[in-house]
């Protein structure tokens, strides 16, 4: 067992590396650095994806002996990952990974001017690559399962669809009720300086009591996080001069994903339960600081005062007015900005697209018509351009088909989670307060203590003690926004 988790944690530095130079690319690096930078990603990517399929790995894991509960997870995960990835060669891996690198860095300079005809030829490598890789990995039903698999293990796109579909109903019908109401005025529809922004999103951080010893803030044009290795979980976001909600949320939402990975126990570190359980239970953990905490009334009158003094043109509005206009509802076209009502439109969209394109059911070149189709269906929206359509975001760019519906997925465990937690704190009083370590020592101890030693089907019932659904979500809904509009859902 030693010996096992000595090589996985050799494996892990390099995968560290490879995440400092990823970092470096999206914040400070040099335009004209990205080529080479590519390539450099790529070298240590297959060098470290070499190593997690080596005969030797296989055999340590075989022979290991198991002394706890822990190590028998470790080995289970270590076994299922690697049997899955052996059989994907290593030539695949690195096409996949420089084509991806260099098909991102193309979209960052193409998406502003909506140029889809620049990254088309590109996307369509990473798109049949992305279907050789599902082939390879294998898969039950259709191609896309294989890769949902990566990002949510045991999840189907089928079970995905059911869930959605009621989502999906669910939201336009409260959406259409609340755009009966008459418009108010929107406070934050002013234009706040980048130097207050930053100086309150780090005030933020530090109210939230985010671990600067272990982490930073900097600025990307897509806010994420990354943990770069032990103790290092870095964070960015994003100044909007005309909606200071958006640094705000960004910034609160990408803590939720830090506070994860720096609960997690520092034995797990670079094994293979050294992880969240599924980029859905990640994403659980970010909307639920970002809209559960961050959007509730309660966290609002914990830092009114300090958010009009940093922002006096705020002064003339309660601390009710800023939280209404924190949780407005309205169709949009970005899903970073979107509502909590709203924004599982705009990932069930993304879901049948790359759905679809997965199973070669759609083509590349149809992709902003049929972005634009589903937007007029779901959001009533008529897409101007590409910039605010299809090229909105960087993950098909990036290659990560599979990766959108856990946005949604994280969502529904986020509302089934504050079920729980509600029947064993006063939730109110505790944010009011500002007493954030009592909600952090409940997630840590039901969630990011275990790492990734359960797959997300068995361990949301560990956390609730019932099966993944979407009525906790509709509850959540209907409870809050009947509040802040003032009727009945």
């Amino acid at each position: 067992m030693e010996e096992l988790k000595s090589y996985y944690k050799r494996v892990a530095k390099y995968y560290s590396a490879a995440a400092l130079l990823y970092w470096d690319m999206q914040t400070y690096m040099p335009k004209d650095a990205g080529p080479y930078r590519a390539e450099v990603l790529s070298e240590i990517g297959t060098y470290a994806f070499k190593q997690i399929t080596d005969d030797a790995l296989g055999k340590l894991l075989e022979t290991a002996q198991p002394q706890s509960e822990i190590d028998e997870k470790l080995v289970y995960v270590g076994k299922k990952e690697y049997y899955k990835y052996k059989k994907v060669p290593p030539e695949l891996f690195q096409e996949i990974m420089i084509t991806s690198t260099m098909l991102e860095q193309k979209w960052e300079i193409a998406k502003p001017r909506g140029d889809f005809e620049e990254v088309r030829p590109l996307l369509e490598k990473i798109v049949d690559l992305s279907r050789k890789y599902a082939d390879i990995l294998g898969y039950e039903g259709e191609p896309y399962n294989a890769l949902l698999d990566l990002y949510e293990p045991g999840m189907k796109a089928e079970e995905v669809d059911q869930i959605f579909s009621k989502v999906r109903d669910f939201i336009v019908e409260v959406l259409e009720k609340i755009e009966r109401l008459p418009k108010s005025e929107d406070p934050f529809n002013r234009e706040i300086g980048v130097d207050k922004q930053k100086e309150f999103s780090n005030w933020l951080l530090h109210y939230l009591k985010y671990d600067f010893t272990k982490g930073r803030l900097d600025v990307s044009a897509h806010p994420f996080t990354n943990p770069i290795g032990l103790n290092d979980v870095r964070i960015t976001t994003r100044y909007i001069v005309n909606d200071i909600r958006n640094s705000i949320y960004s910034t609160i939402h990408e803590f939720g994903h830090a506070l994860y990975a720096l609960s997690i126990p520092t034995e797990f570190y670079g094994l293979p339960i050294g992880s969240s359980a599924s980029y859905g239970f990640d994403e659980s953990q970010s909307r639920f600081w970002e809209n559960v905490v961050g959007r509730s009334l309660a966290f609002w009158k914990g830092i009114y005062s300090k958010f009009i003094e940093i922002v006096p043109e705020m002064r003339g509005y309660s601390v009710e007015e800023l939280w209404r206009a924190v949780n407005r509802v309205q169709r949009s076209f970005i899903r970073t900005e979107a509502d909590e009502v709203t924004y599982n439109l705009h990932i069930i969209i993304r879901f049948e697209i790359e759905r679809e394109l997965i199973n070669g059911e759609l083509s590349v070149k149809d992709v902003p018509d049929k972005w634009n189709e589903l937007y007029k269906k779901y959001l009533g929206l008529d897409v101007p351009n590409n910039t605010l359509g299809c090229m909105q975001d960087p993950h098909w760019f990036g290659g990560n088909f599979g990766y959108f519906p856990t946005y949604a997925l994280g969502n529904l465990y986020a509302a089934q989670i504050f079920e729980k937690l509600k029947e064993e704190i006063n939730f109110e009083e505790v944010v009011s307060a500002g007493n954030f370590e009592i909600i952090k020592n409940f997630l840590k101890e039901k969630i990011h203590s275990k790492g990734k030693m359960y797959e997300p089907s068995d361990l949301i019932k560990i956390v609730t003690g019932k099966p993944l659904s979407y009525e906790s979500f509709v509850r959540y809904i209907k409870d809050k926004y009947s509040k802040v509009y003032e009727i009945e859902l």
